[in-house]
């Protein structure tokens, strides 16, 4: 037999610490959401600042404004520093980050914008400079559907396990209760059913050896009770020995207020010798009166 209790306090610990887990798992999803959310961020800003850009150069080309080009040399840098912040997260895989310093010279591109101004061929230097801004807006749009789904397969696999110890504590919720039902409920319908039994204070009531520990002690307990009430029916004692506990109460009784009464008297003739109030007077009086009638009860019993 196994202590109801002790496996209750087991269970519960258990579960509390799976629940504990699963709010160290939410919170660390949590955190790893907020920080996949930063790479999805600076990565779309990095696309659009240089959608800008490349927006910007290919109608100063259309509208042969090479003066205009070289401007753009200035928005160039920020993106270079938006590139650089991108590189410097460690969420990223080193890989990407390393193919992603080869691919994107953005300094190679602003030097071609401002050496377009001083170039004799202005056509040629045009089209080499939009095949640049091509080649890394192509690796641009790659790299973030590349990090977007890695990004939503490490969210997936973070929920799978989330998921795994939800149903981990499922389990042992389920077993748990189980483990009640099997040990505390059902023999407590057991001993419901064998109550309506009309000679269950000769048979006792039984149990069977799965029983927890506690509904066992109490079931001995009731048993106990029903042999004691068996062997003595009335529930009574001996008449000779009921006799001599009374008579010993009734004489004790009569010594109690015999010495109540004698106090009283001898702090009454006290009082008066030295003329004290009435008010303590009469108190007195009323316990002497009190102790006389308890004195006339128990010679009449």
């Amino acid at each position: 037999m196994r202590s109801l209790k002790k496996t209750s306090y087991i269970a519960f610990i258990g579960v509390a610490l799976l629940l504990c887990l699963v709010i160290i798992l939410g919170f660390r999803q949590y955190q790893l959401s907020e920080r996949y959310n930063v790479v999805i961020t600076q990565s779309e800003a990095v696309i659009f600042q240089f959608s800008t850009i490349r927006e910007q150069i290919t109608t100063f080309l259309i509208k042969q404004d090479w003066s205009s080009v070289v401007t753009v040399s200035d928005q160039l840098k920020h993106l270079n520093s938006s590139i650089a912040r991108l590189q410097e997260n460690t969420l990223i895989p080193g890989e990407y980050r390393l193919d992603m310093a080869k691919q994107l010279d953005i300094a190679d591109l602003a030097i071609t914008s401002k050496e377009i101004l001083h170039d004799s061929d202005k056509i040629a230097s045009s089209l080499v400079l939009q095949d640049k801004m091509r080649q890394i807006a192509e690796y641009l749009l790659q790299f973030d559907r590349i990090i977007v789904s890695q990004i939503r397969s490490k969210v997936v696999q973070f929920q799978t396990v989330m998921i795994g110890a939800l149903g981990g504590i499922i389990c042992i919720i389920s077993f748990s209760l189980l483990f009640l039902y099997k040990k505390a409920l059902i023999p407590l319908l057991q001993l419901s059913d064998q109550s309506k039994n009309p000679e269950i204070h000769t048979t006792g009531f039984s149990y069977a050896e799965t029983t927890c520990t506690e509904i066992t002690i109490f079931v001995d307990s009731v048993n106990s009770l029903l042999k004691q009430i068996q062997t003595n029916p009335s529930g009574q004692c001996d008449p000779e020995q009921l006799t001599e506990k009374l008579g010993a109460i009734i004489n004790e009784s009569n010594n109690l207020s015999n010495g109540i009464i004698n106090y009283a008297q001898l702090l009454n003739d006290s009082y008066r010798e030295v003329a004290m109030g009435n008010e303590e007077i009469k108190l007195l009086q009323g316990i002497i009166e009190a102790a006389e009638k308890i004195a006339a009860l128990n010679r009449t019993i």
